[in-house]
């Protein structure tokens, strides 16, 4: 089988492995890229990102909201593939376009992790999609509760459309070490998209927790000035890992939105053998078990959330349980070369 692969950021295309990316963010020439080197059939996988001029990624990327230039370098390789695969609906909907007027040997999948545009329920972004979508020939999504809004919005995608758990890479961050000795123990808190900071920052102050508190992933000048909370910036993967593994415990206060977000960095640190507290946002409830493989709260409840960050605190054989739980359910269940088998059946379905 011979496939397109169409992602919706920047990868570096390189001659060896690079020591500080993860998979999805390169390509090396000559090797199986992202998960399909755990498929048995070994396709010939080729990858286009959104990389174009500075200016036109600006455009596409804050005010498009998908990418014309990447659907432009594959719209004449179509006929030489036997699949397309769009990751996220940026990187689909022009392809899509496209063959609603035109007949091409590729069959075309997207992995739909945006919920077609943010789920909305109205307006252009909506409609577009909506007539966009009917070229597709499959759709996998990672969180359960999209289905319910393709019923409503896409009925005619439902029979096509596979739910297939995010896997995290298991390979990558699995690796068991001690954690790391620290001069003070503190808390994670990464990522600053959709991610509810003011929530966790109250609650921690209410806690009287006596460890730090680290945000990751940008300032907020409101936060400056608390006692015990440290601001760190984007961090580079392997920094990242660090941070976690010298972390008493995580917190992801992830927004409750519908559509696919935060599944990526749940399981990160679930294989880096921590606690997560995170919120009850819909897309990580296939993802967890409360007080079993993660300890879950109920979106910007700052009590609740304090709450459960003394639990973590005090009931230290409790968090240890979790955090087994948590790494073997990414060893044995939710981790990439999993992914890649459902995916691998999916894509002989559509293919077929």
């Amino acid at each position: 089988m011979k496939i397109l692969m169409l992602v919706n950021w920047k990868i570096e295309y390189c001659d060896t492995k690079p020591e500080n990316k993860q998979p999805p963010d390169y390509k090396v020439k000559g090797e199986d890229y992202w998960f399909y080197r755990y498929f048995k059939n070994n396709p010939e996988v080729d990858v286009i990102d959104i990389s174009s001029f500075p200016w036109l990624e600006n455009f596409e990327k804050n005010r498009l909201h998908f990418y014309i230039w990447q659907a432009f370098k594959a719209i004449p390789k179509l006929n030489k593939y036997d699949l397309i695969v769009s990751h996220g609906m940026p990187s689909a909907v022009v392809v899509c376009l496209w063959r609603k007027f035109f007949k091409t040997k590729a069959k075309h999948i997207v992995f739909d992790i945006g919920s077609f545009a943010s789920a909305s329920e109205s307006g252009l972004a909506l409609k577009l999609m909506q007539f966009a979508s009917k070229s597709l020939d499959g759709l996998i999504h990672h969180m359960s509760s999209q289905r319910a809004y393709y019923e409503k919005f896409f009925p005619w995608i439902v029979e096509k459309a596979q739910f297939i758990r995010y896997g995290a890479d298991f390979d990558f961050f699995g690796v068991e070490e001690e954690q790391i000795a620290v001069n003070k123990p503190y808390i994670v808190c990464a990522g600053k998209n959709k991610c509810d900071w003011d929530t966790v920052v109250k609650a921690y102050g209410e806690s009287k927790i006596d460890f730090d508190l680290h945000l990751i992933g940008g300032k907020k000048t409101r936060f400056e000035d608390i006692d015990g909370v440290v601001e760190i910036p984007y961090l580079p993967i392997n920094d990242f890992i660090e941070q976690v593994r010298g972390a008493e415990f995580c917190i992801l206060p992830l927004e409750p939105v519908l559509f696919s977000f935060g599944q990526m960095r749940l399981l990160q640190q679930m294989a880096l053998k921590k606690c997560v507290i995170v919120s009850d946002a819909p897309s990580v409830l296939d993802y967890v078990e409360d007080n079993c493989t993660a300890v879950v709260y109920k979106a910007s409840n700052v009590k609740d959330l304090k709450s459960k960050m003394k639990l973590v605190c005090h009931e230290v054989e409790k968090k240890k349980d979790i955090e087994e739980n948590a790494y073997d359910f990414v060893k044995r269940i939710c981790n990439e070369r999993n992914m890649a088998e459902e995916v691998e059946a999916c894509f002989d379905v559509v293919v077929k």
